[in-house]
């Protein structure tokens, strides 16, 4: 995964026919030398008016950084279908249209917000600063980072989605923080977002980091219960020994945020006593996730039963989840038709 960058079309007309760069070099676009001569006088379709002298005078005494701060003014006015050309003209300009993309992020939106949609949308729906943005590829990643970092709610949460379209582990340390962020629906984003890279050690290492923040009693109260939602949304077995030491805590939320992780992460309540919980753990620790699930299939609260047979279902699509009527003996069925495939499929 590390690497690789997913294919994606550009807007329609951005690439030009001969690239001023070459398709090997891992830096910047931005150049020791000033933008390619041709993009002094670029081509305009037919019906375009032509490019007065004193323009284009004014044009070919700009620095890059000057050229990209117009380009990118005049890009942020633009619908959908009228910034190729420009967008064109920013790539070769490299890191200082990037600087500029950036302080104008996400510019005005092309459409509502969209946090309820069933997907998320790409750049090229957001806005002409998202579009432009994501057609530098990788070159973009440190400034998405960037972006996500920024005091601007709406530019941390646009930025994230972005990250959607790359296969990048350099994103995974800035989605982790975001699954931290204040705002809700970037924390939603980051963590769905995150969830494509669990195969990854970096991944590991961003589990391991909202761990010490949850147990950090140095850190402030709502981000350590914010670290805890995460670290369950994100279904980390690992972290079922530290919810039951979380279960002690003074701050009350803190506990019930540990219990509330520790029962979908394992199937099971024993309430907010550690005793049985250590019990528990002394006995079953060191099985993984789906043995406790098959477990809590057997469990005498009804809620509990139907927290397995949906969670396992999200991990293996082997039987699909039964419904709030179904009765004990169906979840004992299911139990026992996931005991069979566990000691068929995993048998050590």
């Amino acid at each position: 995964m590390a690497g690789q960058k997913p294919k994606r079309t550009l807007p329609a007309g951005v690439v030009p026919a001969e690239r001023a760069w070459s398709d090997d070099d891992p830096g910047s676009r931005v150049r020791a030398r000033a933008p390619h001569k041709s993009d002094a006088a670029p081509h305009r379709p037919r019906g375009f008016a032509s490019e007065p002298p004193s323009q284009a005078q004014t044009r070919a005494h700009e620095t890059p950084a000057e050229r990209a701060r117009t380009l990118v003014d005049q890009l942020i006015t633009l619908s959908p279908d009228e910034i190729a050309p420009v967008v064109r003209r920013l790539l070769p300009l490299g890191n200082f249209a990037l600087e500029e993309i950036v302080r104008s992020f996400p510019g005005p939106l092309w459409r509502p917000s969209m946090t309820t949609d069933s997907r998320l949308p790409r750049p090229e729906e957001i806005s002409a600063s998202a579009a432009a943005l994501a057609t530098f590829e990788g070159e973009a990643v440190p400034y998405l980072s960037r972006l996500m970092r920024s005091p601007v709610t709406e530019a941390r949460y646009y930025a994230t989605i972005i990250c959607g379209v790359y296969s990048n582990t350099q994103l995974v340390a800035p989605l982790a923080q975001v699954a931290l962020d204040e705002d809700r629906e970037c924390r939603r984003v980051a963590l769905h977002l995150l969830s494509a890279y669990q195969h990854e050690s970096l991944y590991r290492s961003a589990l391991g980091e909202l761990r010490k923040c949850a147990s950090d009693v140095a850190q402030p109260i709502p981000m350590r219960r914010r670290a805890i939602s995460a670290l369950t949304q994100l279904r980390d077995g690992e972290s079922a020994a530290l919810f039951v030491d979380l279960l002690a805590d003074p701050d009350r939320g803190i506990g019930t945020a540990s219990r509330v992780g520790l029962r979908v992460l394992t199937a099971h309540d024993f309430g907010f006593s550690r005793d049985p919980w250590l019990r528990w753990l002394s006995e079953r620790g060191h099985d993984i996730r789906i043995q406790w699930l098959i477990e809590g299939l057997g469990d005498s609260r009804a809620n509990i039963r139907l927290l397995a047979s949906r969670e396992l279902w999200r991990l293996t699509r082997f039987l699909q989840p039964l419904s709030e009527t179904a009765d004990r003996s169906e979840f004992a069925s299911a139990q026992h038709h996931y005991q069979r495939w566990w000691a068929k499929h995993h048998a050590e």
